[in-house]
Order: structure tokens, then C-alpha cells, then sequence
């Protein structure tokens, strides 16, 4: 009897070496999602902290400015008597005087504002602030005060952060030629709160007699991010205009604008019947959201989250605002660029893969986890990079760095060095294009997917002629 012990042939072929690598490419780079996740929530800390270093380099210098002005806010004693105290007084109830407080808004307001921007640092943080000259005129109309004798009487402008108000070079009223005395508060209070006041004296009796009280303000200011107007006469004229060459516009949109190269200017003609306030005020019960202070938890928020979500989802429709923003931050550049990480990656991978059947070299898997690691690492460089370079200069020397060396890799790889000039070819190519993507806004999709379709034109081209893969398996197995 024969001992020897027969092996059973199987029918199972061996597992392709070309399947392997395969499988090996597309499992590797699902795994270089999770450092390309790490680098992204990096990216979301350092966008976070940037933030809020330039929300506290706003508040120093100062917040988001909200002008209200101008208004003439009075008191007096009201004694006389209603239709119902009438009735009751018929009754001999005795009808207490009351004190009247009114805010009277002008006839016509004009307003011209210059804007100046300026860079201010904090360790590696820059934030960009502003300097303002504003200059209100126009006239109140005698009609709407009551005729009263004992009124007390200001003229008051509300500013949201009066901590940055700079000077007051102006502060005329009526034909006097002496100006009125500044003094801190509105004396509109609960209308509005923050801002200056002067009192109107006795020198200023004779203009109720005039046609028109006109008025003439020139005040210095400075603030951050944004700057917003109330359009509170009659009529209202705005004119704005800065250095700043990306402005953006909402609540009352401007009549007329420019954007150029020396920054923007921007006009506005704005008449009473948008609004939904009277002409003259009752500041006791009266209360409109359009004269609320909306620039405390709202704008720390908003840079915590969104730099933009207070500024477009507020409800402040009726109100001429201008936002002075980059509307593109390196920290949601970078952010968006490594939501293409995972596609750019593999479709490297592919193209090394590529490289490695025409030219018949076989690689090992270290090699490509290699190339694979050395593409996530291009995100951390252009963030650590984008900190201290600027971004375009950043994005240039970070994608050297990575081009360069994959190329001369896969050249020495492949022992041929037309395969590292085609990966060099390759690779600067979809970083030129991301580049494009990145500063794309409307057509960041459309071009991302002509990419993709480009990229898959070129793989089907490269693979036209499946016997390669054949010949390759026969070559290792044999």
C-alpha cells in the first residue's frame, strides 16, 4: 500500500496580484481620511482662534458701529386733557399733570461717511479695523414740536460703542454759531441708549419761529468689521465710501455704487415710507426693534460660527448697512481645500499605479503609503505655512514641496524619468486647479466636477489596453 499522500488539485485561482493592489489602493486611501479629518478639525480650531483674536482686537479698537442721529429728544409737562379725563373731570376727579417725552426726528438728513481701513496685529493674527469721519446735516421742521413753554429739550446721536468715539469736531443746531456742549448719554433712554447728547438752551428759543432748525454734525469714530445707519428723516442721502475693495451691502441697498482698485463708494436716496416708525416719538411706550442695540452676544456669535450669520439674518431690513469682510479666509480655504483631499489623493494613487504597470516596475506597498502620507501632509504645510506667508505664497511653496519630491520618487521608482515628469505634470496640475477651485465661489462646483470627469478621461486613455494588466499578472506569477 502506498503511503505517499496525493495533494487534491483546486480549483481556486490564485488571488490576482493586480486585484490586490487594487483593493490596497482603495482601502489605503479611505484610511488617509482619518489624518485628513485631524488636520481638519485643526484647521477649525485655528480658524476658531483667529476669530476670536480679531473679535477682541474689535472690541479694543472698537465694535461694530450703529449710528443713530440725529434726534431732538424733549420733555415737558403735559396738563392738559384728554376726551376720557374730560369726562372724568366732569365727575370732579382731580387729573394729574403728566410728563411727556418725545423724540422728534428731522426732515431731511444727509449723510456722508469716509471709511479708512487699518491692519492691526496680535502674535500671528491680523485684523482689519476702521476709522471713520462722519459728517450729518439737514433740518428738523418747527411743525413737529409741541407748543409748550417749560420743554427741556437735546439733541441726541446714538453710537453703539461710544468708547470709540474719536472726536467730536461739530455739534451745531439752529443758526447759533456757538456749538452745543457735548455730554455723555442719549437722553432718549429707553429708545436708545449709548451715545452723546447736548442741551438745547435758552439761546435756541428764537429758531422755533424759523422755517427750518438745521443742523451740522461732524464726529470721528472707529470701529471694526461693519458700520450701519438709520434712515430717520423724511428724506434721507447717504454717501459712503472707503479704501476697502470688498464691501458688502444689506438692509436698504445703495442706489448707486463703484468698486475699483482705490476701494468703493456707494450712494443712497432713501425716503420715510420704508420705514415704520411716525415722525415724532413717543419715548416712553414707543419701542422699534430698528433702534436697538443688536452688537453684544450677536457679534461674538457670529465669529465663533459664521462671520457672516448675524449680519445677513438680523432684522434690520430698514437700516443702510455696510459690512467691510474677506469674505474668503485662509482658514475656510484651506478648510475647503481638504474636503478634495480624499478625491486628489486617489486619484494620485491611481496615477502612481498607472506609472507603475506601463513601465512594468512593480512597487512595493510602503511605497505608496509614502506618497499617499506625503500628499495629507501638504494640508498641514499650507496651514503652518499660511500663518506667517500669506496664502498664495503658502499654497505655492507648499505644493513645491510636495510636487517636487513625489516626482523624483516615482521617476526613481519607475526607472524612467519620463513617468516622474508626467507625475510632476500631473500633480501640478490638480493643484493649480484646486487653487482655481479654492478661489472660486459660484463655479467652485461646475469646476470640480470637470475635473473629476477630466481626470477620468485621461485614466481611461492611460488604460485603454487592458492586456497590460494580463501581462503583468502572467510576468508575477511566473
Amino acid at each position: 500500500m502506498d503511503n505517499n499522500s496525493y495533494k487534491i488539485p483546486s480549483n481556486k485561482k490564485p488571488f490576482s496580484p493586480v486585484m490586490k493592489k487594487l483593493i490596497f489602493l482603495v482601502v489605503f486611501a479611505i484610511i488617509l481620511i482619518i489624518p485628513l479629518l485631524f488636520v481638519g478639525k485643526l484647521v477649525e480650531r485655528r480658524g476658531r482662534l483667529f476669530k476670536e483674536t480679531v473679535t477682541e482686537i474689535g472690541n479694543e479698537w472698537g465694535k461694530s458701529q450703529k449710528i443713530i442721529a440725529p434726534v431732538i429728544s424733549l420733555s415737558y409737562t403735559d396738563s392738559s386733557l384728554s376726551k376720557d379725563d374730560s369726562i372724568r373731570n366732569e365727575k370732579n376727579v382731580v387729573v394729574q399733570p403728566v410728563q411727556r417725552r418725545l423724540a422728534i426726528l428731522p426732515e431731511e438728513l444727509n449723510a456722508t461717511i469716509e471709511m479708512k481701513d487699518e491692519l492691526r496685529h496680535r502674535g500671528i493674527y491680523n485684523a482689519t479695523v476702521y476709522t471713520a469721519n462722519i459728517k450729518l446735516t439737514g433740518y428738523f421742521s418747527p411743525k413737529d414740536f409741541p407748543d409748550k413753554n417749560d420743554m427741556v429739550a437735546y439733541l441726541s446721536i446714538g453710537l453703539s460703542d461710544t468708547k470709540a468715539l474719536v472726536k467730536v469736531n461739530k455739534f451745531k443746531l439752529g443758526n447759533v454759531e456757538k456749538d452745543l456742549e457735548a455730554m455723555s448719554g442719549t437722553m432718549a433712554n429707553p429708545l436708545f441708549t449709548s451715545g452723546i447728547s447736548g442741551q438745547i438752551g435758552p439761546e435756541y428759543d428764537g429758531m422755533m419761529k424759523e422755517d427750518k432748525i438745521p443742523f451740522e454734525i461732524d464726529i470721528d469714530i472707529r470701529g471694526s468689521r461693519k458700520i450701519s445707519i438709520l434712515p430717520l428723516g423724511k428724506k434721507n442721502n447717504f454717501d459712503i465710501k472707503s479704501n476697502w475693495k470688498s464691501p458688502s451691502f444689506s438692509g436698504v441697498l445703495p442706489t448707486e455704487r463703484n468698486i475699483d482698485d482705490n476701494g468703493f463708494t456707494a450712494k443712497w436716496e432713501i425716503s420715510n415710507l420704508i420705514r415704520d416708525y411716525p415722525q415724532v416719538l413717543d419715548i416712553n411706550q414707543d419701542v422699534y426693534d430698528d433702534f436697538k442695540d443688536s452688537y453684544s452676544e450677536a457679534d461674538l456669535e457670529v465669529y465663533r460660527d459664521s462671520e457672516e450669520y448675524e449680519y445677513y439674518n438680523s432684522d434690520d431690513s430698514k437700516i443702510v448697512k455696510v459690512l467691510l469682510y474677506n469674505s474668503v479666509t485662509d482658514y475656510t480655504q484651506i478648510y475647503r481645500a481638504c474636503n478634495y483631499g480624499f478625491l486628489f489623493i486617489l486619484m494620485s494613487l491611481v496615477i502612481v499605479y498607472i506609472f507603475e504597470i506601463v513601465s512594468k516596475k512593480v512597487a512595493h506597498y510602503v511605497q505608496y503609503i509614502v506618497v499617499g502620507f506625503s500628499l495629507v501632509m501638504f494640508y498641514l504645510l499650507l496651514l503652518s505655512l499660511s500663518e506667517h506667508l500669506g496664502f498664495e505664497m503658502s499654497y505655492l511653496v507648499a505644493s513645491l514641496a510636495i510636487v517636487i519630491p513625489n516626482s523624483l520618487y516615482v521617476a526613481s521608482m519607475t526607472d524612467n524619468k519620463k513617468f516622474g515628469i508626467g507625475m510632476f505634470i500631473f500633480l501640478s496640475g490638480i493643484y493649480a486647479i484646486l487653487f482655481s477651485i479654492l478661489r472660486m465661489e459660484q463655479y467652485a462646483l461646475l469646476t470640480g466636477t470637470l475635473l473629476i470627469l477630466v481626470v477620468l478621461y485621461v485614466v481611461m486613455y492611460l488604460t485603454k489596453k487592458a492586456d497590460i494588466f494580463f501581462k503583468l499578472e502572467e510576468e508575477n506569477n511566473q
